[in-house]
């Protein structure tokens, strides 16, 4: 049989000591030195005890130090949990509860990226000269933990290959563990060094946050496979994108729909000369409106993706120039089967609307249990309930059209919010719009939507929007009411928390009660 080892793959890709790979604070970093820091990290962690099959909980923002410790685990045979690093302390611990990690990584105390819990660091970064500072409460909350059925779980994971643990909820919000192995990783960055030709002379310009899939993957694995190299910041600087694009040749950048919305609003007139050939666009359904309006202002081509955590990140992609894209569709599924099942459990026709499931060698057959690893909540024959709605063309071409969860049901009639999304994302005084349904006694559910304004004038924008609608949506379909809004909650990768909008229309129906 095969061992498919990713250490193994993206040691040998750090061998070329000449060859510059990653660019931080205006310093860049040979592969030898991300080797040779990772290497030395590693034996730190083993001298420290870290062992094959532990659960390593990592709590670092984006910088070398994360790919330093991500490198450094799994070349341990352990597994990384990487988490939201700026996470407040009462989450951590949450996580911290749902994982039970073996050990903890997070930054020194006096590094600028402490957190707020009452934990030490097993390393202290200083020029990337790791010094572990093992504490002995640290390794006793973690190291004496029972799994339900009193066994010890030190090394409970070695037998799967696993690499990485994370965290995702299911439609009833409960956490569930999604455990990658090596070969997933490999087979899922390989898909997107192949879908996006991605060569040694690519720069990637990664801003999104590495505790999720689409960067570890996306951007770090696939650069770090295809022999690319990569300009890292902590997070997305509107003000600093362009010059870093032009500063350090940039080829292709992986971005979410909000970032995208940004970016669209430049003046054409203010858009230097670049190096970029394509921006993909994922975790996060795209408005055509939006793709539309970067591409004529930067004049760069927008690639729609789909992908998730249990596919350890990329599904569906679109083809690169010069062969056509279709607007409001992720693409064709890339290295992985997917097929379209109604609500009765059948196939779904061409161009009819229903769950999308997946299989391949890059997904998940279950989930886990985080704490234990014991799996859960598998996947008939392989193929995975996605939980996303949508419908494949003629062509073959995927359109997602919402969550089945999200659906509204306005006195019988169902429909996805994203048809209300698009729509207003067309009207040229929205910069974002998120649509929510609410209960209503009449009809079960009315629908509300929440605008970002794309002008600083907003005086007529309500009225011009519900004009707007009348004219574009069925009746069943137009909000009724639309909040004015200078933000929206948005998750850490820039999707839409939309059971933060429901508490907060709640919040503002009391009030109005109230008055």
């Amino acid at each position: 049989m095969k061992t498919f080892n990713l250490q193994r793959l993206g040691w040998r890709a750090l061998t070329d000591g000449t060859e510059s790979l990653l660019q931080w604070d205006d310093a860049w970093y040979t592969r030898t030195q991300v080797r040779a820091d990772a290497a030395a990290f590693s034996e730190q962690l083993a001298a420290a005890g870290v062992a094959t099959g532990d659960v390593v909980m990592l709590v670092l923002p984006n910088g070398p130090a994360f790919i330093m410790a991500y490198l450094a685990v799994l070349e341990l045979g352990a597994v990384a949990a990487p988490v939201y690093p700026h996470a407040s302390q009462q989450e951590l611990l949450s996580l911290a509860e749902r994982l039970r990690p073996d050990w903890i990584v997070a930054p020194a105390p006096d590094s600028g990226h402490a957190t707020d819990l009452a934990w030490s660091c097993l390393f202290r970064g200083d020029g990337f000269m790791f010094e572990p500072q093992v504490l002995p409460q640290v390794v006793r909350w973690a190291q004496c933990r029972l799994a339900p059925d009193g066994a010890v779980r030190r090394g409970r994971l070695s037998a799967q290959r696993a690499a990485v643990l994370m965290l995702t909820s299911g439609t009833t919000g409960a956490p569930k563990g999604v455990l990658l192995s090596h070969q997933q990783l490999i087979t899922a960055a390989t898909h997107v060094v192949r879908s996006h030709r991605l060569g040694g002379d690519d720069v990637a310009y990664g801003i999104l946050p590495l505790f999720h899939i689409n960067a570890q993957v996306i951007v770090m694995l696939a650069t770090l496979l295809s022999g690319g190299r990569l300009v890292l910041r902590d997070k997305f600087h509107a003000s600093r994108f362009a010059a870093d694009v032009v500063d350090h040749g940039v080829t292709w950048v992986s971005a979410v729909p909000a970032i995208l919305g940004i970016l669209s609003r430049i003046a054409p007139a203010d858009v230097p000369a670049h190096t970029l050939r394509f921006v993909r666009s994922a975790s996060a359904p795209l408005p055509p409106a939006v793709g539309a309006r970067f591409e004529e202002v930067w004049g760069v081509p927008v690639i729609e993706s789909y992908g998730m955590t249990e596919a350890a990140g990329p599904i569906c992609v679109n083809a690169l120039p010069p062969a056509p894209r279709k607007p409001g569709s992720v693409g064709r599924p890339f290295g992985v089967q997917l097929r379209v099942i109604r609500a009765d459990g059948r196939e779904a026709a061409v161009g009819e609307t229903g769950e999308i499931l997946i299989r391949g060698a890059s997904v998940i057959r279950h989930y886990v249990d985080p704490a234990t690893g014991i799996p859960m909540l598998s996947a008939p024959g392989g193929w995975l309930a996605t939980g996303d709605l949508g419908y494949v063309d003629d062509d073959g071409d995927v359109f997602l059209t919402g969550r089945l969860k999200e659906l509204i049901n306005r006195g019988g009639e169902k429909f996805s919010p994203r048809e209300v999304e698009d729509v207003l994302h067309r009207h040229p005084g929205v910069a974002r719009a998120a649509v929510i349904g609410v209960p209503d006694e009449v009809y079960g559910e009315r629908v509300v939507a929440y605008v970002i304004p794309a002008h600083k004038d907003t005086a007529d924008l309500k009225a011009s929007l519900a004009q707007f609608c009348e004219r574009e949506l069925a009746k069943f379909k137009r909000p009724s009411e639309i909040y004015i809004v200078d933000a929206l909650p948005l998750g850490p990768t820039g999707k839409v928390q939309k059971y933060r909008l429901r508490q907060l229309n709640l919040e503002q129906g009391r009030a109005s009660a109230q008055r």
